[in-house]
């Protein structure tokens, strides 16, 4: 019976170990460049340009890369946008891939980034009228993956809580994933308290 304790207590600092530091990060989309979870929805006028901002949420140990993808919008709605690009706003402007090409791409900052949430860059999109889901997707190699600033870093994986709507568009609902790391007052009796 004491060496099943011993291996499961080993297993369990084991997995710990493998934790990052992000371990509730979430990602979605903002059109508010400082990047407000709540206008995930807008109503551009034709002929316009819409920034759409991918932010990440609860990142308490910070991050330095992050792989994700976005839905081509040129093919899920067809004369919807007329153009599509990507704007790294990561110190350093390293970026693999593409991330409307079906296999993503992973972003690597040249620091830390501790903030909350990050504004990790944004799609510009010409509106050309009609409605239209702008979607973060999994990356096909690295899917959800969010690494923090250990050294070496360690990857987390984001799930997605909101993607955003374009024209009065209803998309696919996001994960319930909100950071719920509720800090409580403590005294130091009441820490004693646990280990009696």
């Amino acid at each position: 019976m004491k060496q099943f304790l011993a291996v499961c207590l080993v297993l369990v600092f084991a997995v710990a170990a493998h934790a990052g530091n992000n371990p509730q990060v979430y990602a979605y989309i903002s059109f508010d460049p400082a990047g407000d979870e709540t206008q995930n929805a807008v109503m551009p006028t034709p002929y316009t340009t819409v920034n759409a901002y991918l932010c990440l949420g609860c990142v308490e140990g910070g991050m330095t890369v992050i792989s994700f993808g976005l839905n081509n919008v040129m093919v899920d709605c067809e004369g919807v946008m007329g153009t599509q690009a990507f704007v790294n706003l990561l110190p350093g402007g390293l970026m693999i891939g593409d991330p409307f090409d079906g296999v993503g791409a992973t972003i690597a900052s040249t620091d830390c980034m501790p903030m909350d949430p990050v504004i990790v860059g944004y799609g510009s999109y010409f509106y050309l009228g009609g409605e239209c889901c702008i979607e973060i997707v999994d990356h096909a190699q690295y899917p959800r993956w969010v690494v923090d600033c250990q050294s070496p870093g360690v990857e987390d994986y984001y799930c997605v809580e909101g993607h955003g709507s374009v024209g009065g568009a209803v998309c696919p609902e996001g994960e319930n994933c909100p950071c719920d790391t509720p800090v409580e007052d403590a005294t130091w009796g009441g820490i004693k308290a646990l280990y009696r």
